[in-house]
């Protein structure tokens, strides 16, 4: 004989769970978790973004990444009963991993325990579809630029010196991006709510477009010189080489930086921004100067996804700002360190630089300057 759904074993345990959430009506068989408490009716599909924006329909940005991690919230259900992002119980170190490094964070903890960081939105809105076009368009002028290079012959033309850059200095950037590519995704997965995740997803999948950018273009220049092993000792020179080593230093502290406030501050405000300017526009201009000019042109490409990269951070430290202005002191206090750390990341390139390094430095400082004071920091 059929049990009735009261006798079921799976009926009682939700009902253990979650019956403090019961909508109010009496004779009710299911029951609402925490954020469907106090609703009559309610949109099926967005009840959180009904409570912030009333009955107007939401963007479809707002809809798909407003609020989606389950395990940033606080106020979730399985927060409330299993102590912990995860359904995985108090002891697991993935429970007490994310709790200590993300949620008590100084810089996260605030707001997350109001359930405040949900609000934060792109300033670019970008969704996955939104993101690949314009990933699209960024990937067809490069493959204009790289078929340019392979018809005109270009490779042909380069002198002995810019053949030397790209196999001793050019080559290991592989390594430096693919770092800032793990760190992004790091950040995605430890973010307080899932619009912070989207931008650190789509930050992550830029960095992995020059990693294989790089590696292609140093692919041609092998074809063309088989003869001087270029790309044969990237890695090699990446942990051996005197230009790589204060920045492998930084950035293997930075990849070891778990704590997210931290972590964030480490990356967006002090090593990415520095190696950026360093290697996205300084370098590309010093090779400019030797007779190379489409490393410009090529880089050009990855700096306009640095200038969106910088705003979208910047936006993010002002909101939070705006919802608890001590955390600027927080994040100064990190910075302080990060900042001295993330300028010794170009003391191996003095070499590489010359008579210019002093020059370039400087010029680093000036635009970090000038972005740190933008974000009133």
């Amino acid at each position: 004989m059929a049990k009735s759904i009261e006798e079921l074993e799976w009926y009682k345990r939700y009902k253990e769970l979650f019956g403090a959430f019961k909508s109010g009506t009496e004779g009710d068989r299911f029951f609402r978790d925490y954020e469907y408490r106090g609703y009559k009716k309610v949109w099926n599909t967005w009840p959180m973004l009904e409570k912030r924006l009333g009955r107007k329909k939401p963007s479809e940005y707002q809809i798909v990444t407003y609020a989606l991690s389950y395990w940033a919230d606080p106020r979730s259900p399985t927060y409330i009963y299993d102590k912990g992002p995860f359904e995985l119980g108090t002891d697991h170190i993935t429970q007490k991993w994310y709790k200590h490094f993300r949620d008590n964070s100084s810089f996260v903890k605030p707001l997350f325990e109001k359930g405040q960081w949900h609000d934060y939105e792109d300033p670019y809105k970008l969704t996955y579809w939104t993101y690949n076009s314009m990933a699209d368009d960024n990937e067809t002028y490069l493959d204009k630029i790289y078929e340019e290079i392979v018809s005109t012959k270009y490779d042909w033309n380069l002198s002995e010196e810019v053949l030397e850059m790209y196999k001793n200095v050019y080559d290991p950037l592989r390594y430096v991006w693919h770092i800032l590519q793990m760190e992004s995704m790091y950040l995605a997965s430890m973010a307080p709510t899932s619009s912070i995740s989207n931008v650190f997803i789509f930050m992550g999948m830029d960095h992995m477009r020059r990693v294989q950018r790089t590696a292609q273009r140093i692919k041609m220049l092998d074809i063309v010189y088989p003869s001087l092993g270029i790309g044969s000792e990237g890695r090699k020179l990446f942990e051996e080489s005197p230009v790589f080593q204060p920045a492998r230093e930084v950035l293997e502290k930075m990849l070891a930086t778990y704590d997210v406030g931290e972590a964030l501050v480490a990356y967006n405000l002090g090593v990415k921004f520095v190696l950026d300017e360093l290697l996205l526009k300084h370098l590309p201009q010093f090779a400019s100067k030797m007779g190379d000019e489409m490393m410009r042109h090529i880089h050009m490409s990855f700096y306009n996804d640095t200038i969106r990269h910088r705003h979208q951070t910047a936006e993010l430290f002002k909101y939070a700002f705006s919802k608890e202005p001590g955390l600027k002191d927080v994040v100064r206090m990190w910075l302080k360190d990060w900042e001295e750390k993330a300028f010794k990341t170009t003391e191996g390139f003095r070499e590489v630089f010359k008579g210019e390094y002093d020059n370039v430095v400087s010029q680093i400082k000036k635009v970090h300057k000038e972005y740190i004071e933008g974000i009133e920091i």
